[in-house]
């Protein structure tokens, strides 16, 4: 009988471009899952181990990874081979009491060595927002996750990062997307920077608006939709 379903696996010639794994060698490479992430910001949980922090040689000690609760993304342990770990998520390994997080740094992703008190919080920003009953406002995020507050406590705007502790999505502070704040920009040609904003360049019509951030080396202008507010603990 023939296997229905889309395919778990891709040919390494056609992975996305933003991948640091080697495309010659072995002709089929595992496939993210759908979820929380696109294929081109996450990577499959068994690919990011075994061919990017390279921790493990094959599924079946990843396997293993996963019964022992030796992995976790973003304060839980992954259920699937596949679960798509992408931008920035953050990998926690107990037994090597190492702690990473996900981020695309020219025009790549990678994985960030940070410090375990950095690893306690998530930076999720705010991609739209959805009005519920019951005067309550739910604040959609950029992996998927929602955060719901009270219509007369929503003071945040889109482009705006909460960042939120694990495992309880505990509202552990915000980063304003506004003049004077530090952004990353974590898409486009200039993905992996990071300046001071100093303005914000509304354009007529559907146009998107664009955005202009003092680096140490001068000055760039990218998309708004393409940064990424953050604080002085954030380290890519």
């Amino acid at each position: 009988m023939a296997n229905k379903g889309k395919s778990r696996h891709l040919k390494r010639l056609s992975m996305p471009k933003t991948y640091v794994v080697k495309r010659k060698g072995v002709t089929w490479i595992a496939k993210a899952l759908p979820g929380k992430h696109s294929t081109e910001n996450g990577y499959p949980l068994v690919v990011l181990l075994r061919e990017v922090l390279k921790i493990v040689n094959d599924k079946q000690e990843t396997k293993q990874l996963m019964k022992q609760k030796l992995i976790e993304v973003d304060g839980l342990v992954p259920k699937d081979l596949n679960t798509v770990v992408g931008l920035n998520d953050v990998i926690h390994l107990p037994a090597e009491k190492t702690y990473y997080r996900m981020s695309i740094v020219g025009g790549k992703l990678v994985a960030v060595q940070i410090k375990a008190d950095e690893a306690k919080f998530k930076y999720c920003k705010i991609v739209g927002k959805t009005f519920l009953k019951k005067g309550k406002v739910q604040l959609n995020l950029h992996d998927g996750r929602n955060y719901i507050v009270a219509k007369g406590e929503d003071k945040f705007k889109l482009g705006d990062v909460l960042k939120l502790g694990f495992p309880k999505q505990k509202l552990e502070g915000v980063v304003k997307l506004e003049k004077g704040t530090k952004c990353y920009v974590a898409f486009g040609r200039n993905s992996g920077e990071t300046g001071v904003l100093e303005e914000i360049i509304e354009h007529a019509g559907s146009k998107e608006s664009d955005a202009r951030l003092k680096t140490q080396t001068g000055e760039i202008i990218t998309l708004k939709n393409y940064l990424f507010p953050i604080d002085d603990v954030f380290k890519i």
